[in-house]
């Protein structure tokens, strides 16, 4: 728990370093404001990335390790028929074995920083206020699919900071990438019908059928999988349907921290159709899809919808500190800060020490922390 307590208080301090340091500059409009350096935003998620990097037995890491360990270190020994899941994620790792390292600490290193700089990417080219999106996306828990799903975060995280091609309605493009992706984690091709949902106006009521629809469909996805199991006997999936048969499912707390994004956006719906802004509307029916798919994860067996959330939860981190700041009067902000942060807080307490036992593991730091 201390290694993860200090990537709060690290994010926490570098903010303060920021809002000290920022600027005011001229918008297009005349009107000052604040600016702070992107430079402190990517030295505040550089401490993530760094203990992220270290690790060597968090979560899934020790199968990451084995599979980077028992692939070929030549591209020309690659088996089209010896690896049918995701090839794209194992060629580019043969090829990272082959030209750069065969040390599995530099490989998942690598991939650290990948994903960390497009998270870090993202939040500054939407969030409204940086520090307190890295913030939540700490306290939010949403930092451990760098530790344990990290292929899918890689998906995840490059997705978030090309947020701009779903707002400006830049479909091929974002098709092509989803296309791409998929090759890596193949749930990303969830992302194709997503862009259509995506586009819905918030509190309309394409968005109540839209919450029909992702009901009934993700209620009766066991029983879709079920019925298509032959599908995946002797393939590289067949184990899902084992899990699925096993897990019990995301905790119905998730979903509640997860949807409450979208309830504080509801009770201020009258200030954001005010203002207009495509980000926010398409964050909102993000927020909401998450919300839906953990509270369908905790009545299901949770390996099938369980994975598809965190497509939509990074959203939470950008809609959240924007709800805080537009929907509220002045005096009304710090307290609405205060009691975000303390519950948020209060739930990565839970999630981490008691719901995950997130134990960290460094060989290389020599550190074990419970």
């Amino acid at each position: 728990m201390a290694v993860y307590y200090s990537m709060i208080l690290w994010v926490v301090f570098i903010g303060l370093i920021g809002e000290f340091s920022a600027t005011l500059k001229k918008n297009e409009l005349g009107e000052y404001e604040k600016h702070i350096s992107k430079v402190f935003v990517f030295i505040a998620m550089a401490y993530i990335v760094f203990m992220v990097g270290m690790r060597s037995g968090v979560g899934d890491t020790p199968a990451y390790i084995k599979m980077f360990d028992d692939m070929p270190s030549n591209i020309t020994l690659f088996s089209p028929e010896q690896y049918t899941k995701d090839r794209g994620f194992t060629i580019l790792s043969i090829l990272f074995k082959q030209f750069i390292s065969q040390d599995y600490h530099v490989w998942l290193f690598t991939i650290a920083v990948i994903s960390g700089l497009a998270v870090a990417k993202g939040v500054y080219k939407y969030s409204s206020n940086y520090f307190y999106s890295l913030f939540l996306f700490i306290v939010m828990v949403q930092f451990v699919w760098m530790l344990n799903g990290m292929r899918q975060f890689i998906v995840v995280s490059i997705l978030f900071c090309n947020l701009d091609l779903i707002v400006d309605r830049k479909p091929i493009r974002f098709f092509i990438l989803v296309a791409l992706l998929s090759t890596i984690h193949v749930t990303a091709l969830i992302m194709i019908p997503v862009y259509f949902y995506a586009q819905i106006k918030p509190f309309t009521m394409e968005q109540l059928i839209a919450i029909v629809i992702i009901l009934v469909v993700g209620l009766s996805i066991d029983k879709i999988a079920a019925a298509f199991s032959y599908t995946l006997e002797d393939t590289a999936y067949e184990g899902y349907l084992d899990a699925a048969a096993t897990s019990n499912g995301s905790n119905i707390l998730r979903s509640m921290v997860a949807m409450c994004p979208f309830v504080l956006a509801w009770f201020g719906r009258k200030n954001i159709l005010d203002k207009k802004s495509k980000l926010i509307d398409v964050s909102i029916n993000m927020s909401l899809a998450s919300g839906l798919l953990y509270f369908i994860s905790s009545l299901s067996g949770g390996i099938l919808i369980g994975r598809l959330p965190i497509y939509f939860d990074m959203y939470n981190i950008i809609l959240l500190p924007w709800l805080i700041q537009n929907i509220f009067e002045i005096k009304e902000k710090r307290l609405v800060y205060f009691i975000v942060s303390l519950c948020s807080i209060a739930f990565f307490y839970y999630k981490v020490k008691v719901g995950m036992g997130m134990d960290y593991v460094s060989d290389i730091l020599n550190l074990y922390v419970k």
